[in-house]
């Protein structure tokens, strides 16, 4: 699940940075899926089957300590974007397959939104567990 969480956000970041170096604005938005997630701030608390392949199977042979370096670069490239991400044209939008056309503030938000969904999804399961 980590890896999964750090590849997406790594993801997610990257089309921010797509975003700032648009220079073409973009009228169409977003599908009524992402339409829905955004106005809910979130995934609702279901399972979300995706597609088989190799970009949706996470590895888990990282070690404790890759999984570490690989959060701490989330974070930080999040600390970076943080202040930026608000200055960049909102009408400069990178396709997301599921949501829609998203602009920088809303990739930005999907890290947080997809980090929160899987943590809860964690939470239940060690819940069932009796963790």
């Amino acid at each position: 699940m980590y890896d999964h969480l750090i590849l997406a956000a790594l993801d997610y970041i990257d089309q921010v940075e797509r975003c700032a170096a648009s220079v073409e604005e973009q009228k169409l938005g977003k599908t009524e899926a992402g339409e829905q997630l955004y106005q809910l701030g979130g995934f609702p608390p279901i399972k979300i089957k995706l597609p088989d392949g190799p970009e949706n199977s996470p590895s888990n042979s990282e070690s404790k300590e890759d999984l570490m370096r690989g959060l701490d670069k989330v974070l930080l490239e999040m600390k970076e974007w943080e202040w930026k991400v608000d200055t960049i044209n909102p009408n400069y939008k990178v396709k997301h397959d599921g949501f829609g056309w998203l602009n920088a503030r809303e990739w930005f938000a999907l890290v947080g939104m997809h980090f929160r969904h899987h943590l809860r999804q964690k939470s239940e399961l060690e819940q069932k567990l009796g963790f």
